[in-house]
């Protein structure tokens, strides 16, 4: 049961199962030919033999021809982490060169109509984000668009956002104030100001600082679906939280 446990264990560092059972029964025999290695393993002398050859590559087994014979010994295990230890070494100079890569940050811009994709989009980003996050949202939909969207999709969009504990704060407009109201009194994660109506404004921007992701949002209509652009830029999520920061300073409660 032991061998089995180690055998895994090699498995999962790298070694296929031929190289984990010939490298076990090495210790086991100590030095030795090839000999004991194949009865023990009972694998076939060639699969043994290459086994060996692939220990021997990665310095974790030693060869020397004594009277004619090869004889074969494992080196101490001190080497296996050695090796991953450099292993290790190369993992973390990757993944800080892929870190280096990502923060770049290419631009990614993908469209989502219908309720449904607006549904899975908006509550994809809000997954990404941290628990705790604040979603910024300038400029809202009227009546018509809390009916044909938001209504239907709304409890299991508020679900993941509470699961979240995602704060909203929210630029809406004068006339909007009312309807808005009974959504803050049932679902606490909203602050709202309202902006005059006269700007009021046919598409909203959603901010999400966290996923470096804009959506500009063109609410439905009884002609139209919902459509929301999604732009992933920093810069242009720092532009437009820029923009909502001053905008909130002169937005009323």
């Amino acid at each position: 049961m032991i061998h089995k446990e180690i055998q895994k264990t090699l498995e999962s560092l790298d070694f296929s199962a031929y190289d984990a059972a010939t490298y076990i029964a090495l210790f086991q025999h100590g030095p030795c030919n090839a000999g004991p290695l194949i009865k023990e393993t009972k694998l076939h002398r060639n699969i043994v033999y290459t086994s060996l050859d692939h220990l021997i590559s990665r310095k974790l087994v030693a060869e020397k021809i004594v009277r004619g014979r090869k004889i074969f010994s494992a080196i101490s295990p001190d080497n296996l982490r050695q090796e991953y230890g450099r292993k290790a070494d190369l993992a973390d100079r990757a993944a800080k060169e892929l870190e280096r890569i990502h923060q770049q940050d290419i631009q990614e811009i993908s469209i989502h109509q219908g309720n449904e994709e607006y549904l899975d989009l908006l509550t994809g980003i809000i997954k990404q984000m941290p628990v705790g996050s604040t979603k910024y949202v300038l400029g809202t939909g009227g009546a018509t668009f809390m009916d044909i969207t938001m209504n239907p999709i709304g409890h299991k969009y508020h679900k993941v956002a509470l699961s979240q504990k995602i704060k909203i704060k929210m630029l809406s407009y004068e006339h909007q104030k009312k309807a808005l109201e009974k959504l803050v009194r049932e679902i606490p994660i909203y602050q709202i100001r309202y902006l005059p109506s006269n700007i009021e404004n046919p598409s909203g921007i959603h901010i999400y600082p966290e996923a470096k992701t804009v959506l500009n949002v063109i609410y439905s209509n009884e002609d139209s679906p919902v459509t929301a652009i999604r732009i992933k830029n920093p810069a242009l999520v720092q532009g437009y939280l820029n923009l909502f920061n001053n905008l909130w300073k002169f937005g009323e409660e």
